[in-house]
């Protein structure tokens, strides 16, 4: 059974709230408190009721400062937020935190942001389950047990997992305990992990899409050796198919996620991209359209680690 509490709907289209870039406006779009905030009331008030959040993300405070600032009533707002896999005692201590940053007594999905330390990323310090050990199996392990004990409390309406891969979700099946009931992964035309969407629909694991889009203004981030990764919204082939259904590109890559029954989260702070996002339910692509979005994957084109690399 799926860590669920009662009937929880969650929106197809989220705000995604994670920034690249460094306040000092190198990296790319840098989101702190206050983007977070001016993004987060925006949205609400022009209809969009999920927002994602994480304790890795600078924007976490505007993020909460802006659900009370919009006026929607917090049982309209379907808040994600998600913490390291740092152990048990950690893990529910900086719960606390997120509780008191996000400004409420409950979150709607909580999730282990990555199955260990993010490939490429040494800027944390590694938790007491990691050290000596060659895996991060027991860190995940304790983590998801603190979920659990989070969600037994009813602090949080469901609970889940993001960037697993099938030998990480597996070590949960093992437990004989609830599932997740969600993975949230990147995933977009240039980057999709087929077999994984395939594995978790099986189950009955929502998958959840980050950088649907292939987040453009990340190749500020790369290094001069790396092969710049191209825009995805300016594909000429995505743009042919954008013009056939007279909509923008970002409508159509998003439009065949959920053609696919995954949910997304594009990050903007401009509310016309947002109406954009949420206007993607009054066409649909047919099977060529599908294929073509299918076969446009780029070499180098990951935005994020690969989890596939994290023992």
């Amino acid at each position: 059974m799926n860590a669920v509490h009662g009937e929880v709907l969650m929106p197809v289209v989220g705000l995604g709230t994670g920034g690249y870039g460094s306040a000092n406006g190198s990296g790319g779009e840098y989101w702190g408190p206050e983007q977070g905030h001016n993004a987060t009331v925006a949205w609400l008030n022009m209809g969009g009721r999920r927002i994602d959040s994480s304790d890795d993300y600078a924007s976490r405070d505007g993020v909460g400062t802006g659900w009370v600032a919009s006026g929607i009533p917090r049982l309209e707002v379907f808040i994600t937020s998600k913490v390291d896999p740092a152990g048990y005692e950690q893990t529910l201590s900086k719960f606390t935190d997120i509780l008191k940053s996000l400004q409420t007594t409950y979150v709607d999905l909580l999730l282990i942001h990555w199955p260990g330390a993010q490939p490429g990323k040494s800027d944390k310090p590694i938790p007491p389950c990691k050290q000596g050990k060659a895996t991060w199996t027991d860190c995940r392990i304790e983590t998801w047990r603190a979920l659990e004990t989070i969600f037994k409390l009813q602090q949080v309406r469901a609970i889940g997992v993001s960037n697993y891969e099938v030998n990480h979700l597996l070590e949960i099946f093992n437990l004989n305990s609830t599932l997740p009931s969600v993975n949230q992964v990147e995933f977009h035309p240039y980057w999709h992990e087929d077999e994984l969407v395939d594995f978790c629909q099986k189950h009955n694991i929502t998958f959840n899409s980050y950088s649907p889009v292939g987040c453009p203004d990340h190749a500020l981030t790369l290094g001069p050796t790396w092969n710049p990764i191209p825009d995805l919204r300016k594909h000429p082939r995505v743009v042919t198919i954008a013009a056939k259904h007279g909509k923008t590109s970002a409508q159509v890559v998003l439009r065949w996620h959920w053609q696919q029954g995954i949910v997304v989260n594009p990050r903007t702070r401009d509310p016309t991209h947002m109406m954009e996002n949420m206007s993607i339910f009054d066409f649909e692509l047919d099977q060529e359209d599908m294929m073509t979005l299918a076969y446009l994957n780029h070499p180098m084109s990951k935005v994020c680690g690969d989890p596939r690399l994290i023992p």
